[in-house]
């Protein structure tokens, strides 16, 4: 009976396949694992006759906290005229421009007006047709903490200082190029390293054993190029990684 040997171009062929069908196997089961980032929030402010919030305020300020990306919605539900309009650094006096400020309502009796936060701040409002009777303030909160200034350097002292010497620093060390490949560090290169390789480029896998060994074509990135260049080198296809 004679043997016959299987085409290489048949091995390339059979090796695809299977990362094919490992790689949609992984894409599958990381699709239940896909979390929904939480929405903003939205907050609903009344005008109503001379105030905004509720009639406690006529006359006063309405304060509202809220985060970095919050809505804030203004509900006018009023017999007389009110607008809803940014103020900061201008307000108790009617602004001639109101079109210039962050957010302007004009005049309005019925209907909404919202506004979305997307930095954080002191933003100050008033009805633009009664700036002293109405006015409100919204503090958006959630940005990146101050940066404390460093604290001074001590005096220099007048006692003598020794002469620091120099600790040598070993150069790095490089992976070994047969090891290049050897995902888990078992020693061998085979389906594995590759099925690890194809988890952590879908996000099933935080991290890996070892990078460097897992970038196969030494691109800084590793995917489904490493795994199949693993697969063909498993598979005799390849001599070396």
């Amino acid at each position: 009976m004679r043997r016959e040997r299987i085409a290489p171009v048949v091995r390339i062929f059979l090796a695809t396949s299977f990362l094919v069908g490992v790689a949609a196997f992984l894409w599958l089961g990381s699709g239940s694992q896909t979390s929904t980032p939480a929405s903003a929030a939205t907050f609903q402010i009344t005008v109503g006759n001379n105030w905004f919030c509720d009639s406690s305020f006529q006359n006063g300020d309405c304060e509202l906290e809220v985060a970095v990306g919050d809505e804030v919605t203004w509900l006018f539900d009023s017999a007389v005229t009110h607008t809803t309009t940014e103020c900061t650094g201008a307000c108790g006096s009617v602004i001639g421009d109101p079109g210039s400020r962050l957010w302007d309502s004009g005049p309005m009796t019925s209907g909404i007006l919202s506004q979305s936060f997307d930095t954080p701040g002191v933003f100050q409002y008033q009805c633009n047709i009664h700036p002293t009777q109405m006015r409100g303030t919204i503090i958006v909160s959630g940005g990146a903490p101050p940066t404390l200034p460093a604290p001074p350097s001590p005096e220099p002292s007048a006692t003598a200082t020794s002469v620091p010497t120099s600790t040598p620093v070993p150069a790095p060390t490089s992976t070994p190029p047969g090891m290049r490949g050897d995902v888990n560090g078992d020693g061998g290169i085979n389906a594995i390293d590759a099925a690890l390789v194809l988890q952590f480029s879908a996000g099933l896998l935080p991290a890996l054993p070892s990078f460097d060994r897992a970038d196969v074509n030494g691109d800084g990135s590793v995917n489904a190029i490493d795994a199949a260049l693993i697969l063909q080198f498993s598979a005799g296809l390849l001599t070396t990684l």
